[in-house]
């Protein structure tokens, strides 16, 4: 018997959450009994091509359009959301059409979760409904309501599904599946020669803070803060330093790089397509988000390459690094913490090597997208039955 499932996407941005579906649809579509079709609710070409390529079918379920509510403040912002309203009428409409041919509707962010809910309006839907938990910050009021109407809700994290019992939702719903990474792919990657030039190689150990873009919850400030009192060290970030979002964050970070215990040896490296290059040729990975991070892909994928690997106390990074097995973790809020676990890692070479062996062991064993394929497939199957 084969589990129709309808896979929606809503978020307005390609961030982590759509590198794990982009990896992880093609291997659950190829699960035994899942019959896997995917729509954007924006019904943005650039995204349903995706999954087009990776064979999966696509649904026509999107009402196309921007995929965001608005970019104003204040009243005016109010006035777009009240604009916004009957589009995401017409968007839950179509959505419950289309999962009248589906047995499972897997959503992924709040906004697909609301529009699912529609399912429930007379006349109902038979589809049942899995939300897969990708993080918890802003989460809306009615989250946990909404959630417990869902026949499974998939957290990436102990710290996820943690969270999700904290706001009220329903113990025995949640389904803890740490998220995955393509282990193959990027060790293969890393292999490859750099895109563009990096910092020439000196006798200094290199610790990389690998972002996509320069804001300030990714506690790059910290990292520079602690490496004022390690001299023998050079410091690569990789980011955008022209996000909008960012405010005066990179003219700061700027300012204090030319600091006199640092200057000369921050690099800032901009936005890299090459991550992977770049993080095979640095000797420590630090992630010292100072938010609640749902899970942090770039930290296992540091963990892959066998990078002795430093992360911050905040949300899921300690499940990532199993506690302290595979990684050491610090308080972002205490700068000697970091200090100390850069010293010990320059200083000890064996410690370092074997940190980084035990974390490349451990995200190959946990981190595998067949098993997170066959642990998503088993939840939709389950929700099917009930």
């Amino acid at each position: 018997m084969t589990t129709r499932v309808l896979c929606t996407f809503a978020a307005t941005y390609a961030g982590g959450t759509l590198r794990v579906m982009t990896d992880g649809l093609p291997q659950l579509a190829r699960q035994p009994g899942i019959g896997l079709s995917f729509g954007d609710l924006y019904g943005r070409e650039e995204v349903n091509s995706v999954f087009r390529s990776a064979g999966i079918a696509i649904a026509k379920v999107g009402v196309r359009g921007a995929p965001y509510t608005s970019v104003r403040r204040g009243m005016a912002r109010r006035i777009d959301r009240v604009r916004a309203f009957p589009r995401h009428c017409l968007m839950a409409h179509g959505l419950k059409r289309a999962a009248q041919t589906a047995d499972v509707l897997y959503v992924h962010t709040y906004k697909e979760l609301l529009l699912a809910a529609w399912l429930r309006v007379p006349p109902t839907s038979a589809a049942r409904v899995v939300w897969h938990c990708h993080g918890l910050d802003g989460v809306p009021p009615f989250c946990a309501r909404l959630a417990g109407l869902c026949a499974g809700v998939i957290a990436i994290s102990d710290t996820v599904a943690k969270s999700l019992r904290a706001i009220g939702v329903p113990g025995e719903r949640i389904i803890t599946l740490p998220n995955a990474i393509d282990v193959e792919h990027v060790v293969a990657a890393a292999g490859a020669a750099p895109l563009a030039s990096l910092p020439a190689a000196g006798t200094a150990p290199v610790v990389l803070l690998p972002a996509a873009s320069i804001r300030s919850d990714k506690g790059i400030h910290v990292l520079l803060q602690a490496a004022r009192q390690v001299p023998a060290l050079e410091v690569w970030i990789t980011g955008d330093m022209k996000d909008p979002a960012a405010g005066e964050y990179p003219e700061q970070l700027l300012a204090l790089s030319r600091s006199p215990e640092l200057a000369g040896r921050v690099h800032f490296l901009g936005f890299r397509a090459d991550l992977y290059s770049v993080m095979r040729s640095a000797d420590i990975v630090c992630v010292p988000s100072v938010y609640r991070e749902g899970f942090g892909l770039v930290a296992a994928e540091g963990m892959a390459l066998g990078k002795p690997l430093i992360v911050s106390n905040r949300g899921a990074l300690p499940d990532v690094v199993h506690q302290g097995d595979a990684g050491i973790i610090i308080d972002p809020d205490k700068t000697q913490d970091l200090t100390s676990a850069l010293q010990k890692l320059i200083t000890d070479s064996e410690y370092a090597r074997r940190l980084g062996a035990d974390a490349a062991a451990y995200a190959r064993l946990n981190f595998s997208y067949e098993k997170w394929a066959r642990g998503t497939a088993a939840v939709l199957k389950d929700a099917a039955r009930l």
